[in-house]
């Protein structure tokens, strides 16, 4: 999380939470399986969101942009089975789904505040997670949630993109 400039947390700054949690145990889909990747993709999210959602609505432009993954898309995965191969993988697609709904459930509830709520797919990014042979640099794969973050009071919410473009739940 980073705020802006300002001589107190308590003071009138913009504050964003950038949850970039995600981890995936490719080999094994067991219950302890799930459970490790619900607990970092999911219910981290949820603590950390909730503990610092009251200084986020003091905001005048608070925002919470949620690292999902387009595996996360019900709507991509079903209709575009091909393109995911083996990367559909229960646990972590469970995960991000559900934090996909944690994210429209939020942003209804914060509806009418300053608050702005979005998931964003940062893409196959070269990171311990995405691997050496992923294609976009960590600098390429940000662009996203830096986009979300610094939204314009007009900007939307309880949406889901990669780059510029909104993704189907």
């Amino acid at each position: 999380m980073f705020r802006g400039p300002g001589p107190s947390p308590r003071s009138l700054v913009d504050w964003t939470l950038v949850n970039n949690a995600g981890v995936a145990e490719w080999a094994t889909d067991d219950l302890a399986s799930f459970r490790h990747t619900f607990e970092a993709n999911l219910f981290g999210v949820v603590a950390t969101t909730y503990a610092l959602l009251p200084l986020i609505k003091e905001s005048p432009a608070g925002r919470i942009v949620n690292h999902s993954s387009v595996l996360g898309s019900l709507t991509s995965i079903t209709t575009q089975p091909d393109m995911f191969g083996s990367f559909v993988v229960p646990a972590y697609t469970a995960s991000k789904a559900a934090l996909n709904g944690f994210t429209v459930a939020l942003a209804h509830k914060l509806r009418g505040t300053r608050v702005k709520v979005n998931s964003a797919h940062p893409g196959w990014v070269k990171t311990d997670l995405g691997g050496d042979a992923a294609p976009m640099t960590v600098e390429i794969g940000a662009k996203t949630a830096v986009r979300l973050a610094t939204l314009p009071d007009s900007g939307p919410t309880g949406r889901f993109f990669h780059l510029d473009d909104e993704l189907p739940w």
